[in-house]
């Protein structure tokens, strides 16, 4: 297993990635067409975000987006922030530990950035992404709005 910076030849990769990650939870949004759209692009999160992806003999089998701090983000995150987003693993290779080297470089990349808080949102519905970062020591920050239809919520860590 490797950890690595996204290339644009990864593209049509991670976009697959993306899609078979969520594809569980078609029935659990509202609107799911319009977010199948946007994870059949995730690779366009790029141009805000810098993608690292987990690769497994040659093939991606997961991919995370870090966002640093005073780069564009939604305004429930602070501009002093780093932001997970969207992390996604291929089903098949799910409780290989490849969410966790995932967030792990996210947080690396927080620490050379000297950030002091790195957030993310997520919902129940996601239950093992969201066990595994209040695992990793991520706290409920606060509720925010229902996203299509589902409860949602910002997670943070502080860095020392």
């Amino acid at each position: 297993m490797s950890i690595r910076n996204f290339t644009m030849t990864d593209q049509d990769a991670v976009n697959r990635v993306a899609c078979a990650a969520w594809d569980q939870y078609a029935t659990r949004f509202e609107g799911w067409d319009r977010l199948a759209t946007a994870l059949a692009n995730t690779a366009a999160l790029a141009s805000d975000a810098e993608l690292i992806v987990a690769e497994r003999g040659g093939l991606v089998v997961g991919v995370v987006g870090y966002v640093g701090p005073f780069r564009p983000r939604e305004a429930i995150f602070p501009q002093d922030w780093a932001i997970i987003r969207m992390l996604s693993v291929m089903p098949a290779e799910r409780g290989c530990g490849i969410g966790r080297l995932l967030t792990n470089a996210c947080i690396e990349r927080a620490r050379r950035d000297e950030v002091t808080t790195i957030g993310l949102h997520t919902s129940p519905v996601m239950r093992s992404a969201l066990d595994l970062y209040l695992r990793m020591g991520f706290t409920l920050r606060q509720a925010i709005p229902d996203r299509l239809g589902v409860p949602y919520a910002v997670y943070t860590l502080t860095l020392a």
